[in-house]
C-alpha cells in the first residue's frame, strides 16, 4: 500500500471514528439514560426520552463549534502533509545516494550538481549548498562543512514548520472549547441572575453548550498531538540518518581530493595503460 492510500485510509479512519464518538455522544446527551427512562417511565414529571443528531448537537455547541471545526480540518491537512513529507524517499532520496557518491569519489562535481538540482530535497539541497563552496577546483574542507551546516538547520527548519502546525492545532483546541465553556456557563449564570434557579430545562442548552465544546476541543487536540509526537519522531530519525549519510560523502569526497593532489588513482580505477594492455591480449 502506498503511502498516499495509507494517509488517505488514516484519514477516513479518525472521520469515521469522529463521527462514532460523535453519534455516542450525542445518544448520551438525550435528556434521560436508557436505564432511567425504562424505570421510572411512570413518572410524569420526566420528558420523554429523544435522541439528538450530530447537527443538533452541533448547534448546541453554539459559535465556538466553527472555528473549533476550522481547527480540526486544518489539524487534518497538516497531518496529511506530514506524512507525505516525512517519507524517507521524500527527504533522503535513497536511490541517488550511490549515484552521487559515486560521483563525488571520482571528483565529478559538476555531475553532482546536476543531480542535486534535478531532484530537489532535503538531502540534495544541503549537498548543493556545500559543494557551491568548491571553487576553481580547491577543496576548503571547512568551508564545504560549515556550507553544508547552515543549509542543513535552514532546511530542517523549513521542513518542521509544517510539522509544528499540528502541535499548534493540537494546543488551541483544548482553549477553544474552554473558550465555549466559559460562554456557555455565562449564559447560564445570567439566567440564574433573571430568575431561572430551580429551572434546569431553561439551562439546560446553556450548559451543553459548556460540555459540547469542550468535548469537542478534547476530540479534536488528542489526536492532533498524537499525530504530531509520531510525526516528529520518524523527521527526526530522517534527520539523524541524513547527517550519517552526508558526513559519508564528505569523507569520501576530501579522501578522493587528497589522493588526487598526490596523483593516487582512486582504489576502484584501474591503473593507467590497463585497458590498452587488455585489448592486446
Amino acid at each position: 500500500m502506498t503511502t498516499v492510500r495509507r494517509v488517505c485510509v488514516l484519514a477516513l479512519v479518525s472521520v469515521v471514528l469522529g463521527a462514532g464518538v460523535w453519534s455516542a455522544v450525542a445518544q448520551e446527551a438525550a435528556p434521560g439514560a436508557a436505564t432511567v427512562a425504562t424505570s421510572d417511565a411512570a413518572d410524569p414529571n420526566l420528558m420523554p426520552e429523544t435522541r439528538m443528531t450530530l447537527w443538533q448537537l452541533w448547534t448546541v455547541g453554539g459559535w465556538c463549534m466553527w472555528p473549533l471545526g476550522l481547527v480540526n480540518v486544518a489539524a487534518i491537512a497538516f497531518a496529511v502533509y506530514g506524512y507525505i513529507f516525512v517519507r524517507e524517499d521524500k527527504m533522503l532520496v535513497p536511490a541517488l545516494v550511490p549515484g552521487l557518491q559515486e560521483a563525488l569519489v571520482n571528483l565529478r562535481l559538476d555531475d553532482a550538481m546536476k543531480m542535486c538540482t534535478s531532484t530537489p530535497s532535503m538531502l540534495t539541497n544541503t549537498l548543493h549548498a556545500g559543494l557551491q563552496r568548491i571553487t576553481d577546483g580547491v577543496l576548503d574542507v571547512s568551508s564545504l562543512e560549515k556550507a553544508m551546516e547552515e543549509s542543513s538547520v535552514e532546511e530542517t527548519q523549513a521542513g518542521l514548520r509544517m510539522i509544528n502546525y499540528i502541535s499548534v492545532s493540537a494546543q488551541i483546541a483544548p482553549m477553544l472549547g474552554l473558550l465555549g465553556t466559559v460562554s456557555g456557563m455565562i449564559k447560564a449564570f445570567q439566567k440564574i441572575g433573571r430568575g431561572a434557579m430551580g429551572k434546569p430545562e431553561v439551562l439546560a442548552m446553556d450548559i451543553g453548550e459548556a460540555l459540547v465544546t469542550t468535548a469537542y476541543g478534547l476530540i479534536v487536540g488528542i489526536p492532533a498531538m498524537i499525530f504530531y509526537f509520531h510525526l516528529k519522531s520518524r523527521y527526526t530519525a530522517n534527520i539523524t540518518k541524513m547527517g550519517r549519510i552526508l558526513g559519508n560523502m564528505a569523507h569520501h569526497l576530501v579522501a578522493a581530493s587528497r589522493r588526487a593532489d598526490a596523483g593516487i588513482p582512486h582504489p576502484g580505477s584501474a591503473p593507467a595503460g590497463a585497458d590498452e594492455a587488455a585489448k592486446a591480449q
